[in-house]
């Protein structure tokens, strides 16, 4: 049964905050966390309500204080936008031991999906660590060993450090833009339609 707005957690409250704060669309916020579009529509427009009320009663020094606070919880969200040629896997937030579970969860349908190429936009990651690595790796070689293609795309500039001393651009492909993605993932396609594999 789907959840209404009273019976939504704190946490599922922030998701939906962090996702509309990115000008993700109702309806892919709505998919993304499993919620029915009007309980997400209600929640985001009493956000925004609520923040034209304190920009009158409060100071901007008040309200950049309640949006730190915000940036300094940990979490991650996962969500799919939708792409013509290949799918998009975009996470948000922390990449770590905490969040592997539900990482493991997304890879693992992905894997056991009709999916051909799929890349990892970790744009808005705010850090990574061993485990959170170890899972995307599992990942790709499982989705390698199935003829298919994966690739990270756009890492951000908080991981990039992590990234060059774990040498993972030897182990996956890391790509800046999709249409770089695009273009190297269809080459590979193409290739391997002509080897008739």
């Amino acid at each position: 049964m789907a959840k209404k707005e009273s019976e939504l957690s704190m946490e599922m409250y922030h998701r939906i905050y962090r996702l509309a704060m990115r000008k993700i669309n109702s309806n892919q916020i709505a998919a993304t966390l499993d919620l029915p579009v009007s309980t997400v529509k209600n929640v985001i427009k009493r956000f925004f309500a609520d923040a034209n009320k304190r920009k009158v009663k409060g100071s901007d020094n008040d309200i950049k204080k309640r949006v730190s606070v915000e940036n300094e919880q940990s979490y991650l969200d996962i969500y799919f936008p939708h792409k013509a040629r290949f799918s998009v896997v975009d996470l948000n937030g922390m990449v770590t031991k905490k969040f592997d579970s539900r990482l493991k969860t997304v890879l693992d349908d992905i894997l056991s999906s009709n999916k051909k190429i799929v890349a990892l936009r970790m744009a808005h990651v705010k850090s990574i660590d061993n485990t959170g690595l170890s899972t995307i790796l599992s990942f790709y070689s499982n989705f390698l060993a199935k003829g298919r293609y994966a690739a990270i795309l756009d890492p951000s500039t908080k991981i990039e450090s992590f990234i060059k001393e774990n040498e993972l651009e030897n182990n996956i492909p890391i790509f800046g833009t999709e249409k770089a993605l695009e273009e190297h993932a269809l080459k590979i396609k193409a290739k391997k339609k002509l080897s008739g594999r």
